[in-house]
């Protein structure tokens, strides 16, 4: 089965299953999943509960917990939802120091935790739930858990910090920003598939192919969000669209515009995005100069290289203990590029 993207952009990428099939098996993941996060948030400070719930349970995909439990199955061995609870509070702490680092006034649709509660008190619950993680993993007696998890964070926090130092940098080079989003996203799927083998405890080669699968499925993850920003909707999007631009971040679909626009009209993009942090005009022309120059499209082929590189992977691994588990792994890249959201 093949689609085109939401956005016009014509996708090859096979599926073994239907999208109400993909979707029903998600979510039968993703509820033991969500029931373990809502038991395990039960602090001995009311306001932390408070605020880690306005952000966990403000919507997502619970794709990160998802997973590590898919991973886990199809490796042949059922995973505990107090594990992949790992996965999302990780992401939630990330998302929480990412709203002050960047004043986001949105989030999901809904104003942002740091607009409800303030940046100093959604810091700290960031820095909790970052704890909590580590607890969780700590449970596990096999020290790879544990190691897996702590080269993920570590990973992670120079990706935030990478990001950082790239912001404003308008002729950012397609290989930093693909380091940028490799550390700042795919990894922590990449550590999600990971972990789920390793709690399978299955040979080194399946558990690297595991994580090499969640790798290329975050790259494509963050492309088609990347690409969505320039052609998606506040609605659909849950957080204003063209915000990349106008915090300075320049990503792939700005990147293609930029090395295949004619001179005249680079200089125009590059003008138009040193103005996009304080001219919404200004963001919305280069949005179209972006569309116009084919940047979307070139986004959505990228991502689907790396879906197609992620089940290259899954089949590296080889055949697995659960072939339905495995069938919703190969067919996931296929969701994640045809997603609105």
């Amino acid at each position: 089965m093949s689609d085109p993207s939401p956005h016009g952009a014509q996708i090859k990428l096979e599926t073994r299953l239907s999208p109400q099939e993909i979707l029903a098996g998600v979510n039968q993941l993703a509820r033991p999943a969500d029931e373990a996060l809502e038991e395990l948030l039960q602090t001995r400070v009311p306001f932390i509960d408070q605020v880690s719930r306005y952000i966990i349970f403000s919507g997502g995909k619970r794709l990160r917990p998802v997973l590590f439990l898919l991973a886990a199955r199809a490796a042949g061995r059922q995973a505990p939802p107090r594990q992949a609870a790992i996965f999302e509070y990780l992401h939630a702490a990330t998302l929480l120091h990412d709203d002050v680092v960047d004043e986001a006034g949105l989030r999901r649709g809904r104003p942002a935790a740091r607009v409800e509660y303030g940046n100093d008190a959604v810091i700290l619950v960031g820095d909790f739930l970052f704890s909590l993680s580590y607890s969780l993993a700590a449970e596990v007696d096999d020290l790879r858990f544990v190691r897996a998890l702590t080269d993920c964070t570590t990973y992670m926090a120079e990706g935030q910090v990478l990001e950082l130092i790239h912001t404003g940098e308008l002729e950012l080079a397609e290989a930093d920003y693909l380091e940028v989003i490799r550390a700042k996203t795919a990894v922590l799927l990449a550590a999600a598939c990971q972990m789920g083998a390793i709690w399978a405890q299955v040979a080194p080669e399946v558990v690297d192919a595991f994580y090499g699968y969640g790798m290329e499925l975050g790259l494509a993850f963050q492309m088609v969000d990347d690409a969505l920003d320039y052609v998606g909707t506040q609605h659909e999007f849950g957080k204003p669209v063209g915000h990349d631009l106008a915090e300075g971040k320049i990503t792939l679909p700005f990147i293609h515009a930029r090395e295949h626009l004619a001179p005249e009209d680079r200089r125009r993009l590059l003008d138009l995005a040193g103005r996009a942090g304080r001219d919404p005009q200004a963001v919305e022309a280069a949005k179209e100069l972006v569309r116009s120059a084919g940047g979307v499209e070139a986004t959505y082929r990228r991502a689907e290289a790396h879906a197609l590189a992620a089940q290259r992977a899954l089949e590296g691994a080889g055949p697995t203990a659960d072939r339905g588990a495995w069938e919703l792994m190969w067919s996931l890249p296929w969701y994640v590029l045809n997603r609105r959201h």
